[in-house]
């Protein structure tokens, strides 16, 4: 198996996904512009699916934490921070060269390298982002949809095929830099 399949499997099979609690922020590149996706051939406008917060234990979120420190020059953590209605955040861990939030119904990855360079795929635009585009791409049986983020690469997937294409690109730019608040004495 090739190092590129390699890392696609160990993306699908990783872990993924986190967000910002109540007495946590996170920034996000969120801007409420009209849902619109761009492909080769069309524009369509999306469907707007129910979304929520991931609120993170203080637990989790220094097991995030954690994750991202292992990597030199990686050690920011960025996290999901919304999911699809009735999906749930199971855990996080450190695979390969990146950090993986694993999901109920789908797996988020951030890594410093793009592996998606190496498959054709079509790209388009995320809907309620500011005109972020992103590539689907099919390594194995599982679509996977990565785009950049600052100095990385997001992928999103849905192993199980629990989440359409549209639900995943409605919730990926909801990836942001995790940034801990202090809370006042």
């Amino acid at each position: 198996m090739n190092i590129h399949k390699w890392i696609a499997t160990s993306v699908i099979a990783g872990v993924l996904l986190t967000g910002a609690t109540t007495t946590h922020a996170a920034t996000t590149h969120s801007d409420n512009v009209e849902a619109k996706a761009t492909t080769a051939n069309s524009t369509t406008t999306n469907k707007q699916y129910p979304v929520t917060n991931v609120d993170y234990s203080t637990a989790q979120l220094k097991k995030i934490t954690q994750a991202f420190a292992g990597f030199d020059g990686f050690e920011t953590p960025y996290v999901p921070t919304r999911m699809i209605k009735g999906d749930a955040f199971r855990k996080v861990s450190g695979v390969g060269d990146g950090v993986t939030f694993l999901f109920k119904y789908m797996t988020v990855s951030v890594s410093p390298r793009d592996y998606s360079y190496d498959y054709k795929g079509t790209t388009v635009i995320l809907p309620n982002s500011n005109q972020v585009k992103a590539k689907w791409y099919k390594p194995d049986k599982v679509d996977m949809l990565t785009f950049k983020l600052d100095d990385r690469y997001v992928t999103i997937s849905s192993p199980y095929h629990l989440l359409g294409k549209a639900k995943l690109e409605q919730v990926a730019v909801d990836v942001a830099k995790y940034v801990p608040v202090s809370v006042p004495k």
